[in-house]
This record gives C-alpha cells, structure tokens and sequence, in this order.
C-alpha cells in the first residue's frame, strides 16, 4: 500500500496530481505508475469496472502512484471490499449527511478506531496474511476522501470536516452545479462562490481538498487555489481525443 505516502504529503500540504480510471486495463495503471502520477482513481461509481475487475487492476500499480477507489456509492459495504482487494485508499461519491460520511471513514479503520471487518488472513490487502502488522499500517496509512455533490451535503459540511478518520473533501463541481442549478456556462461566477465558501469551511477546519479541472479552469490554477488534491482527465478521455488527433492528422494527408 503506498497511500501513507500520499496522506503524508497532503497532510503536510503538498500538491498531488492525477487521472481517472474507467476501464477494466490495467495498462493505464501501469503506464500511470512509470509516469510518477501521485494516484489514480479507480472509478467504480460512472466507469465500466466491478468488484471482481479490481485484483486485476490493482496489479498494475507499482512505486508511489496511489490506487483510490471511488465506490459506486456511500455505503460501508463497499469500502472493506475494495480495501481487502488491497486499494490503498477510497473515494466515497455523493455523501450527503455526517451519518454516511463517519459510517464509510468508519468502515475503512479497523477497530478501536473503526469496525472495518477482521479478515486478515484472506484478503490480499495484507498479502493473504503474509504481512505481520497489516492491521496498525493500513490503519495508520488508508487514506479516505468524501465528495461534495449536493447541496446537502454543504449544509453538512461543517460536521463532514471534522470528522478526524476522513483525510481529503473532493468537490464534483458537475453534479454539485446541476444539483444547485448553477451549471450554465453564464452561471460560472456564482458558482465559484459557491466553490470558494466550500473551500473556505474546509480551511478553517484544516480540511484539504480536492477537485476536477472544470469551467476552464485548470489544474495549475487549481493549486494555486488552494487546492491540494486534482484529478486532471481519464483513460477513456485521453484515449478519444488521442483517436480524435489521429483522424485530424490523417486528414491533413
């Protein structure tokens, strides 16, 4: 697990860089990983990969690029399956309330801190038993983020950024705009507002936080917003436009 490393530099306040993750290959992992990314996210919530994918793709990360799972949605269930499938971390989509935040941080600890199930021995996240003091490491290294997508889950914001097992708060600028009706191009103002009091409430508890490149706003900007944490593209994104240029060059022939 390299998720130490990366809760380590984001709570010092470092900048890190990465991609999504939407399709079952773990080529891009691998290609990832010998590019030095800080992390990827393995979407399980919008991409096409499963449960039984995720032992696969795991394989492909190596050095210091982070595997974080975002779950398909905010129930503990999901966090222990893809921890003992041995991802360093977990992203947990659409949380709305403190109840499923604390439940889901919760649920990637193992006790006293949380009730993460004890099966150790069978889970290839300790290496099948393999790796002594499995349960003290990857409580002290899981790294656990929660989005902001809703305008509930402002309202809860305050409790969410003082719970102290959750490590990062990562705005989905998409889904946060359509829910309150800011998601016009003419609505791009207002919404920062919106963004900057989100990361206003996230300072003042000592909360990092994160985002997507979005509005034409990129990720250099973005850090220097404050932000510590950017997923910057996908596999399937980068894979289009690649295609994309490739009609265009043989166009021009």
């Amino acid at each position: 697990m390299v998720a130490a490393s990366l809760k380590q530099r984001v709570r010092q306040g470092e900048k890190v860089i990465g991609a999504w993750m939407c399709s079952p290959n773990p080529v891009f992992a691998e290609l990832a990983c010998a590019l030095q990314l800080d992390f990827i996210v393995v979407d399980m919530e919008h991409g096409a990969i499963d449960m039984a994918d995720l032992p696969n793709i795991l394989r492909g990360f190596s050095g210091s690029c982070a595997p974080i799972v975002r779950i398909p949605y905010a129930h503990p269930s999901f966090v222990a399956r893809v921890l003992d499938r041995g991802a360093a971390g977990v992203m947990v989509p659409r949380v709305d309330t403190i109840d499923q935040a604390r439940d889901c941080a919760r649920a990637a600890h193992y006790p006293p801190q949380g009730d993460r199930g004890k099966a150790i021995p069978l889970i290839r996240g300790s290496h099948y038993g393999l790796e002594a003091n499995y349960r003290d490491r990857s409580n002290r290294d899981v790294f656990v983020s929660v989005q902001v997508e809703s305008s509930q889950a402002i309202e809860a914001l305050p409790q969410i950024v003082s719970e102290p097992l959750i490590d990062l708060v990562f705005i989905g600028p998409t889904d946060l705009s359509a829910n309150i009706g800011l998601e016009a191009i003419s609505d791009q103002e207002a919404f920062w507002k919106v963004m900057d009091a989100i990361a206003e409430t996230c300072k003042k508890a000592g909360m990092p936080i994160g985002t997507i490149p979005f509005g034409g706003v990129a990720a250099a900007a973005l850090f220097q917003k404050g932000f510590s944490m950017v997923a910057a593209g996908s596999d399937v994104t980068m894979m289009r436009e690649g295609l994309a240029q490739l009609l265009i060059t043989v166009t021009v022939y």
